[in-house]
């Protein structure tokens, strides 16, 4: 292994004639040693990143010399050795992070400090940031009601597939009424060669590469794909049908709407709009815009 880590080994002491097995299980050892200070600065840093969009080191996959130098080095050390602490919990390094004063920021802009870090890297800000694809189609299934939160057991496909002479992957093909696709996005099976058009237009991973950082791009591809992709306008259309089973006004469903999507009540020219929108073209396209707007999409 490496030798700049202080009261480790940097070559295992192995038996002549050991095994594999032996060889994996010393290297497994040497992994999760408390004192391996990467390995724990790795995992709190890619936690940082989910939260932020940015690690506290900028190449999750690279803390060597080609990669990016910490902007906060004190801090990623004190957080690794917190999760130590805390019984390497995953979840107590959530509620930690999302607890936080920084984490709590407003993502409001501010000239002068934006003049002397206009990146936002030293988190002077909270990060506006859009919400991985897969959050997104989980956010839409969660608005129109019909999320499967089953846990475990198999997973979802979202095509089609033919295996005459080669195998062919039919995204066209989706039944987006199907309910064994409401499932929740990390059960959805990935074809590593053919990724789903509607996931990569919104960013998504590219399955065939390791991808630690994911491009965030503003395209009019995504804006598109928000109001016209067929499992987006089936959705719609189900949000619609939730709003309607309370039998109100169209002015109370599109406050309704604005509260279960939004977390807010519509501004007066914002209900006006979409309420005669919604008159003229019906609940479930005025569903559509909502799902649409940045509000949505983006974390602010």
């Amino acid at each position: 292994t490496i030798s700049a880590l202080d009261g480790l080994p940097a070559r295992f002491d192995l038996p002549d004639g050991h095994s594999e097995g032996a060889r994996r299980a010393a290297l497994a050892a040497w992994l999760v040693d408390e004192r391996n200070a990467l390995t724990w600065r790795s995992i709190v840093n890619r936690v940082w990143h989910y939260h932020f969009g940015r690690g506290i080191v900028g190449t999750p996959n690279d803390f060597g010399k080609m990669g990016d130098p910490p902007t906060h080095p004190e801090l990623l050390d004190w957080l690794a050795r917190y999760f130590l602490d805390n019984g390497q919990s995953i979840k107590a390094l959530h509620r930690l992070i999302v607890t936080s004063s920084v984490y709590r920021q407003a993502s409001a802009h501010d000239e002068a400090k934006a003049t002397i870090d206009s990146g936002n890297r030293y988190l002077w800000r909270g990060p506006r940031r859009q919400l991985e694809a897969e959050a997104l189609r989980d956010a839409v299934l969660a608005m129109s009601g019909r999320l499967d939160l089953t846990m475990g057991g198999p997973g979802f496909d979202t095509f089609r597939y033919e295996d005459d002479h080669s195998p062919r992957y039919h995204y066209s093909e989706y039944d987006p009424t199907d309910a064994a696709s409401f499932r929740r996005s990390i059960y959805r099976f990935v074809v590593r060669s053919v990724p789903d058009p509607f996931i990569e237009t919104l960013d998504g991973a590219d399955p065939s590469q390791s991808v630690p950082v994911r491009n965030e791009t503003v395209t009019a591809l995504q804006a598109l794909s928000a109001l016209n992709n067929p499992f987006m306008v089936q959705q719609a259309a189900f949000f619609a049908d939730r709003l309607e089973a309370g039998g109100s006004a169209l002015d109370v469903n599109i406050d309704a709407a604005f509260q279960l999507a939004l977390q807010r009540a519509p501004a007066p020219e914002e209900r006006a709009e979409l309420v005669a929108y919604a008159g003229e073209h019906g609940l479930a396209a005025a569903c559509r815009l909502i799902f649409a707007m940045n509000e949505f999409i983006y974390i602010d």
